[in-house]
């Protein structure tokens, strides 16, 4: 099925940030389109009308959530049940790291290729539970990768956390070999889905993930400040804690009697107020997404992504992170420019050229461009001639 351009026509045309200059970080975040700012303003219009503690804002509000679970369910080939609503990925990667019943001695694999968001709350677990903490090379390859994993599996180790799609080079990441591989060894697979959600087709089924964390603001094209995760409810997913708790998160909870029963689904991770204005405008970013046809939204980026790539990597000066020598497997691509810090480059190529992209901290840094299926050729070209330019200091 070929893309709907007069559907991408009518999304750039209410989106101001796409005018102009050429936005290619929505690794980063995203703009948002018309429909959904006029859900977040329509409910914002509304709170201020009634009042954001109304009681017809609150019915409404307690609707919008079984709503936006149910629709992030079916993004992804779960159940509602499975899904509890965050304000960004990095805080399902901490349900993960905090629900487990640590004993001293135990340990958790990292990935080397993880954003902070990925790695910094086993760490921190690391430091308070007295558990080894333990980075696993991913290796050139998926066989290399998966070789890896087996060696280093053991029997105190508890999780693996990964990303599906590595947050600097796009790397794709065989998430379901390894959760069959994590699955037997009886280890929780936590997945970072930040740069997955919106960019290609999710099964969480056949990815054996117990844990999987998305963003709202990133390639869905939603509200900062929105999330999701999903905790598989069987399994190692079922077994999880909630490390805190509060009013959203108790089925039943009473002062004097000092009881506190937590939702047994999902829900128990849920333990503050979110704005209901923002998840609004995620539910409406999400069904964007599923009516868009995310199959269609992947090979579109592809095409987009492989095309910068070529004319990238064509650059003397110009050194790709993402292998230039095999089909790309996302819109992300990280490169560095010979004799230019990474900042100054994303900075330059900003302000001359209207190009914005993004400087990752990465060892040693690097200029990310991250594709979307709303990007034309056009933005793509004027991308390549400005690094071209940049890169011959012209």
């Amino acid at each position: 099925m070929s893309f709907d351009t007069a559907k991408i026509r009518r999304l750039r045309a209410g989106m101001p940030a796409l005018q102009g200059q050429a936005y290619l970080n929505w690794g980063g975040s995203g703009p948002n389109p018309a429909p959904v700012l006029k859900k977040v303003h329509g409910f914002l219009d509304w709170e201020a009308a009634l009042g954001p503690f109304h009681p017809e804002i609150r019915a409404a509000f307690l609707a919008l959530k079984g709503e936006v679970r149910a629709n992030i369910a079916g993004a992804l080939g779960a159940r509602p049940e499975e899904i509890a609503l965050m304000e960004n990925t990095t805080d399902g990667i901490n349900i993960a790291a905090a629900g487990i019943d640590w004993r001293k001695g135990d340990e958790a694999l990292v990935s080397d290729l993880e954003h902070p968001g990925g790695y910094l709350p086993w760490l921190l677990w690391g430091k308070r539970a007295g558990i080894r903490v333990r980075l696993l090379a991913t290796g050139a390859t998926d066989e290399e990768l998966l070789e890896n994993l087996h060696r280093a599996l053991g029997p105190r180790t508890r999780a693996f956390c990964i990303s599906h799609i590595d947050w600097l080079a796009g790397r794709r990441l065989p998430i379901g070999r390894i959760g069959r591989i994590c699955r037997k060894a009886g280890v929780l697979l936590a997945v970072d889905g930040a740069q997955s959600c919106g960019q290609i087709p999710v099964d969480i089924r056949r990815s054996f993930t117990d844990v999987y964390t998305l963003s709202g603001q990133k390639w869905l094209m939603g509200p900062q400040g929105t999330g999701a995760v999903f905790v598989r409810q069987g399994g190692l997913g079922k077994s999880l804690n909630a490390a805190k708790a509060g009013y959203h998160s108790a089925r039943r909870k009473r002062l004097q009697s000092l009881l506190f029963e937590p939702f047994p689904d999902a829900r128990r991770f849920e333990s503050s107020t979110l704005s209901p204005a923002l998840v609004s405008g995620l539910n409406e970013a999400v069904s964007i997404w599923r009516g868009s046809d995310p199959a269609a939204i992947e090979r579109r980026i592809l095409q987009l992504a492989q095309r910068a790539l070529d004319g990238l990597s064509g650059i003397r000066g110009v050194a790709c992170l993402t292998p230039p020598d095999r089909p790309v497997q996302s819109g992300l691509i990280g490169f560095r420019v010979r004799g230019m810090d990474a900042e100054r480059a994303a900075a330059l190529l900003l302000k001359k050229h209207k190009v914005v992209l993004r400087a990752v901290d990465a060892e040693p840094p690097a200029v990310r461009a991250s594709i979307h299926y709303l990007n034309t050729d056009k933005e793509i070209d004027q991308l390549i001639r400005a690094v071209h330019r940049l890169a011959t200091r012209k």
